[in-house]
């Protein structure tokens, strides 16, 4: 093998590499869903407080 042909094979090899790690953080991203009772958890809260249930503390 000339290192022309070498030097091909580690361009091509690297390409290769390249986009198998590109495909498997793309596909490790779509597959991470968050259930509903987390989704409840992180609504905002309200910051106003109701007066009336402070008084009946």
């Amino acid at each position: 093998m000339t290192s022309k042909q070498l030097l091909y094979v580690v361009i091509f090899t690297f390409i290769v590499a390249i986009i198998w790690v590109a495909s498997n953080i793309t596909h490790a991203q779509r597959d991470v869903q968050i259930p509903p009772e987390t989704k409840q958890l992180m609504e905002p809260i309200d910051p106003n407080f109701d007066q009336e249930v402070l008084n009946e503390l």
